[in-house]
């Protein structure tokens, strides 16, 4: 949405733009009226100290994002984000990093409008999916209770989203403009969630329309399944070199394991040597021992029978006949 509706006051003097709604409502209200060519007149004039910077503010009745006015949601436990000051173009701008993983992250403002009021909430968001099949982004704007107001669905699986105003390609990433209308109602306190789930979001202030002129128009469905495409191929790659690495591994610890069972079988091979000798050795030293006697024993045995013959031999010669 763009301030493209010149405004006049009663004497012909250009006091500013609005956005073409909020001209319609001055209009309606009989603040002013049109003159044609895309132009509105004020009811009264600016030298008569009716008008103000202030009413020229409330004309637009545009809320802009500011990082500094949104703090992190106090009961959410998982919340994750920090505003960060980053430049981009050359051009120094304040945002909010929300969402690092995939809890949940909340953050929120709190304000005061005035009621029964047209409003549109305007900023510009970058995103990173952590897993395109359950991230979500959402906007919700309520006043007394969370149930009791709007929600703009941003990013959801099931392709019910609110369409942004401009969606963009930049050199970091894609850039959506949204701008989301609502009426304050009977009510005067505001507040504006934004609930990121499975993702990662940066949150900016949006700029006029005629910043982003010169970027790349995108389709967000196309865009969006492009994505998910991504991601589910990057998951394959990832199982494939998981799967790579652990056959290689499987490989390597198999010819560990081979080399470690050859030499568990030689040490085996050897163990068992030695119990085999030690358990042959004590039987062979028995039947040695058992070998010594029987040898000595027949030794003295013919040393016996030798004397016992020279006596018998000798005693015959000492006989008379």
């Amino acid at each position: 949405m763009t301030k493209n509706i010149l405004v006049t006051d009663a004497d012909g003097n250009v006091v500013g733009t609005t956005y073409p709604k909020r001209a319609k409502g001055l209009v309606k209200s009989g603040r002013a009226m049109e003159t044609g060519g895309r132009m509105i007149r004020l009811s009264y004039s600016v030298a008569e100290g009716a008008f103000s910077v202030k009413e020229e503010n409330e004309m637009a009745m545009n809320i802009g994002f500011k990082a500094r006015s949104f703090k992190l949601v106090a009961d959410c436990e998982s919340n994750a984000g920090s505003r960060l000051v980053v430049t981009e173009n050359g051009e120094n701008l304040e945002c909010f990093e929300i969402g690092t993983g995939g809890a949940a992250t909340e953050i929120e403002q709190r304000l005061t409008l005035e009621p029964e009021t047209d409003y549109v909430f305007r900023f510009a968001i970058r995103s990173r999916f952590v897993r395109a099949e359950a991230a979500e982004s959402l906007v919700t704007i309520f006043f007394d209770e969370p149930g009791d107001g709007y929600n703009y669905p941003m990013d959801r699986a099931d392709s019910n989203r609110f369409k942004p105003a401009l969606c963009k390609n930049t050199d970091s990433g894609l850039l959506r403009i949204f701008e989301l209308p609502f009426n304050s109602g009977d009510s005067r306190i505001c507040t504006i969630r934004i609930v990121l789930h499975d993702m990662t979001a940066w949150i900016y202030p949006a700029k006029d329309d005629a910043a982003y002129a010169e970027l790349e128009d995108v389709d967000y469905a196309q865009w969006y399944q492009d994505e998910v495409h991504k991601l589910a191929k990057k998951l394959g790659d990832l199982g494939d070199t998981i799967g790579g690495t652990i056959n290689e591994i499987g490989g390597t610890l198999g010819e560990a394991l081979n080399g470690i069972g050859g030499f568990v079988g030689g040490v085996g091979e050897k163990v068992s040597k030695v119990v085999s000798d030690a358990i042959k050795r004590p039987a062979a030293d028995a039947e040695e021992k058992e070998e010594e006697p029987a040898e000595a024993a027949a030794e003295e045995a013919a040393e016996e029978a030798a004397e016992s013959s020279e006596t018998f031999f000798d005693g015959d010669a000492d006989k008379e006949v």
